[in-house]
């Protein structure tokens, strides 16, 4: 596989992965590059035995809390009130989706996380691997996740 098929093959899983931690797409965009640099700089750690796109999400998450963690230290600004995941591409443009994409995004983590990785079509043992976590914590953690969502939807449409 050349460089270009394997970037080309992870970067939406990796991406939507890092869209997903930290809901703004310019920073999700730059981690993902950040990942994927750091990556190439460091095959040789590269452990095969689980999929590349765990392990590049495995890279993203900590580059990610790395920079949360230098944030910290450093005095913020105030957040944009009401800031939630860019919703304008046109495939979001449903009630039901972007209903669902919102408050997937308000999610604690490590739901949201899960919740986004599975978007992202990432297996479940993949989900796990890159969470240092089990493949059925994952799937308990989807289905709770998922549960959860059902029940605020059927909330907002007054169904329950």
């Amino acid at each position: 596989m050349t460089l270009e098929e394997f970037y080309r093959e992870n970067y939406p899983i990796v991406f939507g992965y890092l869209l997903s931690l930290c809901g703004s797409r310019t920073e999700a965009e730059d981690l993902t590059s950040e990942t994927f640099l750091k990556a190439i700089q460091h095959i040789s750690s590269y452990d095969d035995r689980g999929s590349p796109a765990a392990w590049l999400c495995t890279i993203g998450k900590n580059l990610y809390f790395n920079e949360q963690k230098r944030r910290k230290r450093q005095v913020s600004l105030p957040e944009e009130e009401g800031a939630t995941l860019p919703l304008e591409d046109s495939f979001f443009a449903g009630e039901q989706v972007k209903f669902l994409l919102e408050s997937a995004a308000r999610l604690p983590m490590p739901g949201r996380q899960v919740f986004f990785m599975r978007l992202q079509r990432l297996s479940f043992r993949d989900i796990g691997a890159a969470l240092n976590q089990t493949e059925t914590w994952a799937r308990v953690t989807f289905f709770r996740v998922k549960n959860t969502l059902l029940r605020e939807w059927e909330e907002y449409n007054g169904t329950m």
